[in-house]
């Protein structure tokens, strides 16, 4: 592009118009970006950071300033290729918003309380997120009953959501890390189906649209199953429990596909957003760069946005269970606690299980 512009230097006026056209054409060509400003009341001097959760599910710093003496700030960052949510890290406050492409948020609010006063503007979603945080702070500070705070949720961010972002962000939100919206309570599976038919309709090739049908359907075929029985597993050989549940793009990865290939398969059963999940990931990829073992792991995360940036840096089978901590799947592994460990031998047996990373290492050696 730039070999094709000729232009002629007559005098020093000239020379800065052309410095200033090359410099916008550069700055065409420059990576896309976002941005986040904002103005907080009686703060002061005081690092903002804008966070983004990393591959273990933990939200680190992106970048950083600090706000002025009347307390604005602007942070510029790289945009996502695909709407995500991002949070600013303001003293002990965390104010999270959206970012869909290469917007500007803006954000309003004072100290003390800015956690739960702040406010957003740049975009629709970015309003209403901090309208729908406000309210789940008060309505999880009430201590009452959230069944009808759940239905006011559905006719202000999900009934007409068509497939949004923010209609996905507010179905996984958790409370007392406990989900808001949970998969195994019949009260709330309308909810989830109401969000899938959004994103089948209005969003088809969104990664999350898998996620929310398998977890629509698996909790139909589970609405009545009995919560209390349980297949117990001793040592000694037995045959392959399926497992067949949505990967990083939102498809099913089935189990049996990777047995009786000629390697052993580790089944793994964690939390990909628990704090110690670098640990046992490490631990495994010990044993998984010899590339005599396939892995297959299953997380129960209840956030599954950190639980799908953990797992996109992960070499080996990552899928999620809907499900979470009521999860059908690991009631038939008998899993009491995590991380939780299965070996398949290489002709597809399950021939022994470990508990803890010291037992792991035995069974694998």
């Amino acid at each position: 592009m730039l070999s094709d512009i000729k232009l002629i230097i007559r005098n020093k006026s000239s020379l800065a118009c052309v410095i200033t056209v090359f410099v916008a054409l550069l700055s065409s060509c420059g990576e896309k970006e976002f941005k986040v400003k904002g103005e907080i009341d009686g703060i002061g001097e005081t690092p903002v950071v804008l966070e983004k959760s990393d591959f273990n599910g933990q939200w680190l710093p992106v970048d950083s300033t600090r706000t002025s003496p009347k307390g604005s700030f602007s942070i510029s960052s790289a945009a996502p290729a695909a709407p995500e949510v991002y949070r600013l890290h303001v003293g002990s406050d965390y104010i999270y918003f959206p970012v869909d492409s290469t917007e500007t948020v803006s954000v309003g609010g004072s100290v003390p309380g800015l956690g739960v006063n702040y406010t957003l503007s740049g975009s629709d979603q970015a309003v209403k997120m901090a309208e729908f945080d406000h309210a789940l702070s008060a309505a999880a500070a009430s201590g009452g009953d959230l069944g009808s705070f759940k239905r006011d949720v559905y006719e202000r961010y999900i009934r007409d959501s068509r497939g949004s972002l923010l209609s996905y962000y507010v179905l996984t939100k958790t409370v007392a890390d406990k989900p808001l919206f949970d998969p195994a309570n019949p009260a709330d599976l309308k909810y989830y189906a109401a969000v899938a038919t959004a994103f089948k309709q209005f969003n088809p090739t969104s990664p999350r649209l898998g996620i929310l049908e398998e977890t629509a359907l698996r909790a139909l075929r589970n609405r009545n199953a009995n919560a209390g029985r349980k297949q117990v597993l001793e040592a000694g050989e037995t045959s392959a429990i399926e497992i067949a549940l949505p990967g990083e793009d939102g498809n099913p990865r089935r189990l049996t596909d990777l047995l009786g290939n000629g390697k052993r398969t580790l089944v793994v059963f964690s939390m990909l957003t628990h704090p110690d999940a670098h640990i046992v990931n490490k631990e495994i990829a010990k044993y998984h760069s010899a590339g005599t073992l396939n892995v297959y792991q299953v997380s129960l995360d209840a956030d599954q946005y950190g639980w799908r940036e953990a797992a996109a840096n992960l070499p080996w089978t990552n899928v999620i269970d809907p499900e979470g901590e009521h999860s059908s799947t690991a009631l038939k592994y008998n899993v009491s606690s995590l991380p939780a460990f299965f070996l398949y031998n290489t002709a597809g047996e399950l021939v022994t299980r470990a508990d803890d990373l010291e037992q792991l290492g035995k069974i694998l050696r």
